[in-house]
């Protein structure tokens, strides 16, 4: 079957470029990275670091890719050569013991269980591995024969079945797991033939082997562990699916080979969809959605929905639909800006009494005496952007809720002479533009090839969360100077901060330099922080919290610029997110989508594509773990963290354990009351003879006290 040419991985006018132009060649050196893109890929313009398939892109490519709910791997294994292909249920994950929660510490599912295998006879000496169409939401895998012919997978996340087109090849189907029996079923379409394999786990599957050009091939079990065809076929394909549900046949004989995101707005509503594009016999694939996805689905596709689901790794029960497109519908926080925000009932604007004011007023006075540029001068853009940031929340409040021009005026020479140092690219670990997969890095780590430098920045990691707060920092000196200013500085640095929103949100492939959304993926609905080093688990996040402020920044930015199309697109990443990470990360007494005897963390901790895992990168500590879910606080933390979540997680496990605290992660959890309750929030950083070490590094008094009592109506 000859596929049609790729479709554009976005479209509509959303989705314009940011910008096609190379960054300064003079501001940002040329570094290659020491992990190379493999030589066996196709390449075109940057490639993707951060999402799905990426572990197939790294190493041997041999490990895994997590497409949800399928497990795909080449498998090298000797007598099951090919595309290993694996599902488990909810029965079969792997639970760690309880902790203080009452809940399970972590759970995964057993990694390198093949199910199945799409392999060939002609795989027996092995096989090799090459990639093309490497896209944001696909990627053909191609597995060849020494020397006999090939097969082709085209991989998707949510993809009902797993395709192979078969071209010179002996087909031979293999399992690990082992095959108790295989029947012939009744062909759902002319040209399509139907087996029923039962496995040795009890699972059912299903394979659709489809025919063209008159040919025919007939499969037979050779032994337990191995279904082996009677001839070569060409241009063929052979599909198999987990699960005995009826509407496989429906969709049998079609699949899917890429995917186009596109999306309108109509007010405070928007609209996207995920448009796949489809190969095969027939036109509607079977797709299978996660909970968040069927939660917002349009009636366009909600109408589509089968008779089949399955258990996901880490995103509870997937959903089939019939269809070529999953349109769903969000409410846009339009409202959102620069002003301390809350979805607490009768919030409307900030207001502050005089008292409030005198409290905030005091804590500026201190608060602008920093030498910004100092204390900003550190050899990690994380560091550097945190205090970037908080400096910057202090500049917002003199001129908008003090309305001291004076203060301003001087706090803002500073953080102009603070940013300068990084628009000018002076910093300790300068960054580059890194020539092998596409984007802006620090410097930090790439010649030696240290992953542990500035948290592997250099090898894609966190750049949403790191480049997040220098772009609102950016956005708020940038505005105020246009207020209080000579407004040269937008002008001489909107370059800098775009190329920053570029390599982590480009919208738009006619960017060659930067992958599409290198970060945020909208089919799981978050984002993922870990490049290109391979994880057994999958891709992950720590911090939903660094992840939305990356799009809050965003957003901001946007307004400052007036690029309507970059704060629309921010507006949907933040709706977006807030029902996903609602769902999967943060839980609510009525979450019913994630598993009940983990629900009980209320935070997910660092959430893998295969696991989930109660704790964090650098240490175990309850603080830690919620903390890093929640910090920084800002207008946007409302919108994610629901005042109701908020006041369940911290009546029923963190107030109990606030007393012990002494370190800065006591302000982030008080900070983080002020989501439900901010007269509590308020009253303790109004305390007299404040204890600043109770303040995180990333946080102001100015900024805590503002907040708080801003929404405290």
């Amino acid at each position: 079957m000859k596929k049609s040419a790729v479709p554009a991985q976005t479209s509509g006018d959303i989705f314009t470029a940011i910008s096609t132009a190379e960054p300064s060649t003079s501001l940002y050196p040329r570094l290659a990275s020491t992990v190379a893109v493999p030589s066996n890929a196709t390449k075109s313009g940057a490639v993707q670091t951060n999402n799905f398939w990426g572990n197939i892109s790294l190493g041997d490519q041999n490990s895994v890719v997590f497409t949800h709910p399928y497990v795909l791997w080449k498998s090298t294994t000797s007598d099951f050569n090919g595309l290993a292909i694996s599902h488990q249920t909810d029965s079969q994950k792997v639970w760690g013991d309880k902790n203080d929660h009452g809940a399970s510490s972590y759970f995964y599912s057993a990694a390198g269980v093949m199910s199945l295998v799409l392999g060939s006879k002609d795989f027996d000496n092995g096989c090799s591995i090459s990639l093309q169409n490497m896209k944001r939401m696909s990627i053909d895998v191609t597995l060849s024969s020494p020397n006999a012919g090939s097969l082709t997978a085209s991989v998707l996340q949510g993809m009902g079945m797993v395709t192979a087109v078969y071209n010179d090849l002996i087909p031979e189907i293999h399992s690990q797991v082992g095959i108790s029996s295989v029947t012939g079923g009744t062909a759902p379409k002319t040209g399509t033939d139907k087996y029923k394999i039962v496995l040795k786990d009890n699972s059912t599957w299903y394979m659709y082997v489809t025919f063209t050009d008159n040919q025919t091939c007939k499969f037979a079990l050779k032994d337990s562990g191995h279904i082996i065809g009677s001839n070569s076929i060409n241009n063929c394909w052979i599909q198999v699916c987990c699960g005995d549900f009826s509407d496989y046949d429906r969709a049998a004989g079609c699949y899917p080979t890429a995917c186009t995101l596109s999306a309108s707005t109509s007010g405070s509503t928007g609209t996207y969809a995920l448009n796949y594009t489809t190969a095969g016999s027939g036109t509607t694939p079977l797709m299978y959605a996660l909970p968040h996805h069927v939660a917002s689905f349009t009636s366009k596709t909600s109408n589509t929905k089968s008779n089949a689901s399955l258990d996901d790794t880490v995103h509870g029960t997937m959903v089939g639909y019939l269809t070529n497109v999953f349109e769903m519908s969000e409410n846009l926080p339009t409202s959102l800006g620069m002003d301390p925000w809350s979805k607490i009932s009768g919030f409307s604007t900030p207001n502050y009494s005089d008292d409030e004011l005198n409290a905030i007023r005091a804590a500026a006075s201190s608060d602008i005496q920093n030498d910004v540029a100092n204390l900003s001068n550190l050899d990690t853009m994380y560091y550097s952007g945190k205090i970037l940031d908080k400096f910057a929340y202090v500049l917002y409040v003199l001129y908008y809720v003090l309305k001291d021009t004076d203060s301003t005026k001087a706090l803002l020479d500073k953080m102009k002479t603070a940013m300068n140092r990084f628009t000018n690219n002076q910093q300790i670990n300068p960054l580059c533009y890194e020539t092998n997969w596409g984007g802006i890095c620090s410097t930090a780590g790439m010649a030696k090839g240290d992953t542990g430098a500035d948290f592997g920045n250099a090898f894609y990691n966190d750049h949403h969360f790191h480049y997040g707060y220098h772009i609102h920092a950016a956005a708020i000196t940038a505005k105020i100077d246009q207020l209080v200013g000579d407004g040269s500085w937008l002008t001489n640095n909107k370059d800098w901060v775009n190329n920053l929103v570029r390599d982590v949100a480009n919208p738009n492939e006619s960017d060659t330099y930067f992958p599409v959304f290198r970060n945020f993926d909208f089919f799981i609905g978050h984002s993922f922080a870990h490049g290109i080093t391979i994880y057994s688990d999958g891709k992950d996040e720590e911090s939903s919290s660094e992840d939305y402020n990356f799009a809050y920044a965003m957003k901001v930015w946007a307004q400052v610029i007036g690029d309507s199309n970059m704060e629309t697109r921010a507006n949907l990443i933040l709706a977006i997110e807030s029902r996903a990470i609602g769902t999967y990360m943060l839980y609510q007494s009525n979450n019913n989508a994630m598993p009940s005897n983990y629900t009980g963390n209320y935070v997910s901790g660092i959430m893998f594509e295969n696991k989930i895992d109660h704790t964090t990168y650098f240490g175990t500590n309850e603080e830690y773990i919620h903390g890093i879910h929640m910090l920084p606080i800002t207008p946007v933390s409302s919108l994610i963290r629901s005042p109701a979540f908020v006041k369940e997680e911290w009546e029923n496990f963190l107030s109990s354990r606030i007393d012990g605290i002494n370190s800065g992660w006591k302000g982030v959890l008080m900070m983080n009351v002020a989501l439900y309750d901010p007269g509590t929030a308020y009253k303790f950083f109004s305390q007299p003879n404040f204890n600043y070490n109770y303040l995180d590094d990333g946080m102001t008094l100015t900024w805590s006290l503002a907040y708080c009592s801003g929404v405290n109506n």
